[in-house]
Order: structure tokens, then sequence, then C-alpha cells
């Protein structure tokens, strides 16, 4: 129950009022701002104050104060938390007022107050009392404020003139416009700057005064106080701009909710912090890895190692991996014994911003495979957090752990060569993966979930909304493709220099108009030895090969380099060389090169991911150049992505690079 005592100050919607005095019909308030006296009744106050509605001034007012009706009432609890000094001090002072007040002293004379003082002091092993005069101040404050013991709350920290300059406004305003002009204006600046920016105008002004009127010049401290006072937003729309302070400063709310699996699933890359060799244990470069993770239940629903980067086929390849069942698992990897269960057909894919992402091809596939592609905010990683947090503890949970690895920052390499230490392949790098994955991260509880699995997050939304497969894996294959329109020729379709033709091509074009002969192509960048046209009328894709089955295998990359080798190079024309001969052959030598640059190259150029891996054992093999074996080929050498290939055939002992 509050005791509304005259002169008490309240608070009613923000809207201060004193207690003018009790009346037998209630309690009469009057507005402190406009002086209207109001009659409530005591119930109704006390209901608003039960409410929320009435608030208690925090400081208490002696009879004759008044506080300002502009002032906001101030926190002695506030100030009391402020400095271990005043903790202290206040804690001192209600010692003495509970004991004595316990002892009866106040009531007493004089002596008998002193000598209670004394024993108190002596009881608290304190040199020196406080004195009387000290202790009935203590005191008659605590009887004014109704016994609040808040009255006894020590205002050491509002002694003196703290946080109150002493400096003249001249120099106040010289601080201010140089912080402004240059500590808020440049990218990198210092105190120190300031204070010599500080200096000098000083000094100026000082020139046209008499020296009795010098405006005093203020210390380096000052200035890095007043620094130190700067909003954090301020200094950081400053040094970052208003695009990044408002990221760094932002509300980070709980990201978006999902009832089920499949319903949100995010998609990203991350370069794999690990140095693979080859099948020789030589140093071929750095992978990157494209995972995808279902949010609801943060399992991982498929990913793609590659050494090719991380364009338009890495993102097909793992969506790929994520929608199909792993039914490669008891093939490729009979000694793990584990099953991979999580895979079918997800709602949203979220994904970042890049090219890779926003590709015409992406956009498409998912559109015909019936899933809605979105898009996470510029520089936003905060609206797919998930698969950031999951690149995160790949590396630094596993990866780091592992011979070769290069470690997440340049400054943290040490000590040792990562290529030293490298002895993984790609294929034992997928497997380990594999390990990882199902063997501890799927099993590992996770905080988000409730301290539960994510496997079993899975398997129980999974009983309740069953995985669906959409399509079939032969569709998936095909909606995976690069996408374009092209005209339908008499000699079948040209595509990337390349021609392609069949009986079925020849049929169509003869039931397509005149005057508009365009059909819808797909074509796989991992393979130039066929394309997929779509049939108007029977409302299917239909493959066409390749009229030069030599490219068959062949990435778009490669089948350029090759192409543009047997087109200008007249030791392979004699011989009619194949095209996967060529290839086989420049990576066969960019594999023993001395220099691991020219190896990086010749991996990526390769083509070396996990793709073939993760197609069941039925499935054709790709494109696998033979690193050991002799070349049989004559002398080339030609520039591909900017290095070298020197071919030495078997007569000069040997190939090497160069």
């Amino acid at each position: 129950m509050i005791t509304f005592v005259k002169d008490h100050v309240i608070f009613r919607n923000e809207l201060q009022y004193r207690i003018d005095r009790p009346l037998p019909t209630g309690i009469q308030l009057e507005n402190c701002t406009t002086g209207e006296f109001s009659t409530h009744d005591l119930s109704t106050l006390l209901r608003e104050y039960t409410d929320g509605i009435l608030c208690t001034a925090t400081q208490m007012v002696l009879p004759h104060k008044k506080i300002p009706s502009s002032a906001p009432p101030s926190s002695p609890s506030a100030e009391f938390q402020k400095s271990q000094a005043a903790r202290i001090d206040s804690r001192r002072r209600i010692d003495y007022i509970v004991r004595l007040s316990e002892q009866c002293a106040f009531v007493g004379t004089k002596a008998n107050l002193i000598k209670a003082i004394e024993e108190v002091s002596r009881a608290r092993n304190e040199e020196r009392p406080p004195h009387i005069t000290t202790v009935y101040r203590w005191h008659r404050g605590f009887l004014i404020a109704q016994k609040d013991i808040r009255a006894m709350f020590s205002k050491i920290e509002m002694r003196g003139g703290k946080n109150r300059s002493r400096l003249a406004p001249e120099v106040e305003a010289i601080i201010d416009e140089k912080i402004e002009a240059i500590f808020l204006k440049q990218k990198s600046s210092s105190a120190e700057e300031v204070h010599d920016a500080v200096f000098l105008s000083v000094q100026k002004i000082n020139t046209m005064r008499i020296e009795g009127e010098w405006l005093k010049m203020p210390g380096l401290r000052t200035i890095q106080r007043r620094i130190s006072r700067l909003y954090g937003f301020d200094v950081a729309v400053a040094r970052y701009g208003q695009t990044e302070a408002e990221r760094r400063f932002g509300a980070t709310l709980v990201s978006r909710r999902v009832r089920k699996i499949l319903e949100l699933v995010e998609i990203d890359h991350t370069p794999v912090d690990l140095m693979v060799v080859n099948e020789d244990r030589v140093v071929i470069g750095r992978p990157t890895i494209t995972l995808v993770i279902d949010r609801y239940s943060r399992c991982v629903l498929g990913f793609h190692l590659s050494l090719s980067g991380h364009g338009t086929p890495a993102v097909f390849e793992a969506l790929r991996h994520a929608l199909l069942p792993k039914t490669y698992m008891k093939d490729q990897y009979p000694d793990l014994n584990l099953e991979w269960e999580c895979y079918g057909w997800f709602e949203r894919l979220l994904m970042d911003n890049g090219a890779e992402f926003h590709a015409f091809a992406v956009v498409d596939a998912m559109l015909n495979l019936g899933i809605l592609s979105e898009f996470a905010g510029s520089r936003e990683p905060n609206d797919k957090p998930f698969v950031e947090r999951l690149n995160r503890t790949f590396n630094y949970s596993f990866i780091h752990r592992l011979p070769g690895t290069t470690l997440s920052k340049l400054h943290k390499r040490i000590g040792f060569k990562a290529e030293d230490d490298a002895c993984i392949t790609l294929a034992e790098l997928d497997r380990m993966i594999h390990a990882w994955i199902l063997g501890y991260y799927h099993l590992r509880p996770h905080l988000g979930l409730g301290r539960r699995a994510p496997i079993d997050v899975w398997r129980e939304s999974a009983a309740a909304h069953p995985p669906q497969l959409k399509a079939n894996a032969k569709d998936v294959d095909i909606e995976f493709s690069e996408v374009t329109t092209s005209c339908v020729q008499h000699y079948g379709i040209d595509l990337n220099t390349h021609r392609y033709a069949s009986v079925q091509l020849s049929n169509l074009r003869r039931m397509l108009p005149s005057n508009n002969n365009s059909v819808d192509v797909k074509w796989p960048r991992h393979d130039m030895g066929y394309i997929h046209v779509w049939d108007p009328f029977e409302k299917i894709y239909f493959k066409v090969p390749n009229v030069d089955d030599g490219y068959a295998g062949l990435t778009l990359e490669q089948a350029k380099a090759a192409k543009k080798i047997l087109k200008t190079n007249d030791s392979y024309k004699r011989v009619r060389a194949e095209a996967a001969d060529v290839v086989r052959e420049m990576v066969a030598n960019a594999a023993v090169d001395k220099k691991l640059q020219n190896r990086r190259k010749g991996a990526r150029f390769e083509n070396k991911s996990s793709k073939g891996l993760h197609r069941p054992s039925s499935a054709a093999p790709p494109f696998e150049p033979q690193h050991n074996a002799e070349p049989a080929l004559p002398h080339a050498s030609k520039d591909i992505d900017g290095y070298e290939f020197e071919t030495i055939g078997p007569a000069d002992g040997g190939a090497h690079g160069k």
C-alpha cells in the first residue's frame, strides 16, 4: 500500500503531480505543470499504481523544496551503483543507523549517543567514528523520507565538478569543431592529431588577446575523454560508412521461424582451409565446398567439393546432392556403415547475392522444379545465419584438425607450411566429410534445438512431413544445366562452337514455323558431348549428341582449350589427335609441374570435384585424365589459362611441365 503524504511527488501517465492534502473523499493532487487541482479516490490511485500508470518519485523531496516541472526525477539507486566507494559509504551509513536504532540511542542523551557511536565504531574496526552531527543528519534524512533506506545512499559521486567542464566556452567549441572535422571525417585518426589542431587554434586566438585573457590550453587527456564519450554509432559511420554502421549496430532479431523440415533451405560456399594432393601425393590446391543445410533441423542435405571454384556447376551439383537420395553410400563407403537419410524437395531456397546464384540458369531450374528462390539482403549474413555458422564449424571444428590445413588467417600460419604437411586427396577428403557430417555433426546436441541432435529433429519432423521426390533423377539432371535459346538449322544447332544434330531434331525442325525456328536448349557445362532440346509439341526434352564424339565428357573450358590447340598445332593435325587425348596430356603435364601455381591451374582445368563420388556406381564415370600415363602425342607447347605446358615425347625421356 502507498502512503500518500503531503508534498509527495508522484507521476501519472508521465505527468508530474504534487499531493496537496488528503480529503475525506480522496486525495487532492496538484498538476505541477498547470497548477490545476483535482481530487481522486484512494482506491483508484492504488489501482493505477498496480497497473503501472502511477509511479512514485524515486527521490524524496523535503517539504520546503520543490522539483522543477521540467527536471526529470533522479535515481539515487543509480548513483549508489556507480562506484565501489559510494557503495561502501552507503553500507556504512546504513549499518550505523540500524545498530543505533536497535540500541535506542537516538532516544537518550547526547552523551549516550556519542558512547553508542564509539561502540559501533569499535565493532566495525574503524579508527575514527563519524561525528555526532553527521549521524544526526543521516537519521534526520532517514525519518523525513518515511524511513526509506534509499535516503541514506551516498552521494559522493555528485561532489566536485565531475563531468562539468572547467574550460572556457570558446575552447569547448574549438574541441567540438576539431573532433567533428578531424576525428569523425577521416577513416583513421587519433586524439594526438585532434589535440595538435586544438593547440594551434587556441594559440592563434591568444595572439589577438592580452596575456591576462589568454585561453587555457586543454591537455591531451581532456581530448581523449571527449573522444571516449562519442557515440559508437557516430564513430562507426565515420570509419566504415552509414551502411556498415547500420549493420554493426542494427538489432539482431530472431531468425525467420519454420515449422517443418525442408520448408526453408540455405546454401553457401566457403573455401576449405586445407591443401589437397593428387594421386601422386603432390599438392594441387585448395578446394571449395558448397553446403546445403535445412534450417528447421540443422541437418546437412548435401554438399559439393570442387577444385574448379564455386560457379553455377557447383551450385547445381550441391542442389542435386541435396534433393536426391544418397544411395551411393553403401557402394562408395561401405566401411563407414553410415546412412544419409536427409533428402527431398524443399519449398524455398535461400541464397546470397553471388553471381552464380543470380544466374538465369539457377533461377529457371528452381522454377521448373517447383522451388521458390529467395535471396538474402545485400551484405546481410544474418539473413542466412545457419549456413554461415555451419561454414565456420566445418573449418574450425573439423578441417583445422587435419594435416595440411592452412588455418583461417594468414597470420596464424607461423612455423609451418601447409604444402609440406598436405597428404589428403580430394576423394579421401570427401570420405572424411561424409564421416564427419553423419558420424559427428548430425549426432551432436545443438543448443538452438533444445540440446537435441539434428538427426533426431529431422526424424521427428519427417514422421509428420515425409520428404517428397517430385521429379525423376534424369529430369533433375536436365534442369541443372545452362539454358539458352538457339535456332535449328538444316545441319543442326550451333552452340559453343560445337554442332549438335540428330534425326529427332530434324523432324522437329519440319514442324516449326518457317519464320520462327528457335527452341529452348539445356546444355550441361560439364559435358560438351550432348545437349537437351525442348520439344514444344511433346512437352519433353530430348537428347541431341555432338557430331564430334571426341568431346564427350569434356567440360566447356576443356573443350575450348582442346579445340584451340587442335586448330593451331600442326603436330596434332598430322596424327589426328582426339580432344580428350589433348586435354589428358595437358592435365598430366600440369600435375608434375614444379610450381604450385601451375598445379593449381591444372587441377581447376581438370575439373576435379566430388561429382563422380556422389553418383551411383551404375552412372557413367566422368572424364578422368591418366596422370601417370606417358604422352602418346608429339611435342606441343601452348598457353592454357595463362601458363605453359611443355610436352616431351617418350623418346625424350618422359614428360614434365615448365
